[in-house]
């Protein structure tokens, strides 16, 4: 018996719904400059085929669907210009053929098509506002400000193109128990805000900085090699433990040097980066790094099999920044 594939299992109302997240995230991704050649194609291809069949067809929705894309990727003022030449488009096509009925008839349809045209705009402009604004408050940490775990995963593999190494560094903090025991939660608060921004400082604007949770917080930072891997995270290790903050906050560090002309990164690297960060906490608010390994049939290898480049410093004052 023929089982049906899940395409065919799947609810009508579901393909429609997932088409449509499909549009959504395609026009979403386009650039400005991608949406614009998107739209003045589209246009020039209306008003190609409108011209065409003349005025037996008509093709006013045609033209309020081109407007949507501006509207959707570029904002108001260029859905203006878009209908403008839609318009413009139309009547090059049509002439005033279309509106037999004299300057009254004219004028009337003008005026629905304007209104039409700006009702069209005014939702698409608020529907991506709002589509945005759910957007970054889905990938956010409403405490720091940070990214979430999906966004930094998201984040650091779109950093990641074309470079090198990286590191991926699973930070802990020391003594935030301790701030929350004694101090209340709303000092606990305080101190991670001022910790994550404090880390902000630290670090360059390409690098990937998120609060996975609690007192947890990832970082991806690009390089240019294993060297400057070991390097760059000792010193951010060293420069975390020495930020001013209102209360006195340490971290331990477990950090992996990725050679990314070799694996991308995945949810196994933050496991293996956890693990090295426990070696670290148990040593005192260490940094343990290692490279991450990558066996020929594939797969990660474990914190065991890395290549043993693994340093532990003791905390001393940086002399340098990460900049």
């Amino acid at each position: 018996m023929n089982l049906p594939s899940s395409s065919q299992a799947m609810p009508p109302a579901q393909r429609w719904h997932d088409r449509l997240d499909a549009l959504i995230a395609w026009s979403t991704a386009l650039s400005r400059a991608q949406a614009r050649t998107v739209t003045t194609a589209a246009v020039v291809v209306a008003g190609l085929v409108d011209y065409a069949t003349g005025d037996a067809l008509w093709f006013g929705p045609i033209y309020l669907l081109i407007i949507c894309m501006p509207a959707w990727t570029l904002g108001w003022r260029e859905a203006a210009l878009t209908s403008a030449a839609c318009v413009a488009v139309s009547l090059a096509a049509n002439g005033l053929e279309a509106y037999p009925l004299g300057q009254t008839a004219i004028a009337w349809n003008m005026a629905m098509r304007i209104l039409a045209v700006t009702i069209i705009i005014v939702l698409m402009s608020g529907t991506r506002r709002s589509h945005d604004r759910e957007w970054n408050r889905a990938r956010s940490d409403p405490l720091t400000g940070l990214v979430n775990e999906q966004a930094f995963f998201d984040n650091a593999t779109a950093t990641a193109r074309h470079r090198a190494w990286g590191i991926l560094a699973y930070v802990d903090l020391d003594g935030f128990k301790q701030i929350n025991d004694r101090h209340g939660h709303a000092a606990g608060d305080e101190a991670l805000q001022a910790f994550a921004s404090g880390v902000r400082d630290l670090i360059r604007s390409g690098d990937v900085f998120a609060r996975i949770g609690g007192d947890e917080f990832l970082l991806f930072l690009p390089v240019d090699s294993e060297a400057e891997g070991y390097g760059l995270a000792t010193t951010l290790h060293l420069r975390m433990n020495c930020m001013q903050t209102p209360f006195a906050l340490g971290c331990s560090i477990g950090a992996l040097v990725l050679n990314l002309s070799e694996t991308a990164i995945h949810k196994a690297h933050v496991s293996l980066a956890d693990r090295l960060m426990y070696e670290a906490k148990n040593e005192g608010g260490a940094i343990w790094i290692r490279t991450a390994g990558v066996p020929e049939g594939g797969g990660l290898t474990g914190v065991a099999a890395a290549r043993d480049h693994r340093e532990l410093f003791s905390l001393i004052p940086a002399p340098t920044a990460l900049h």
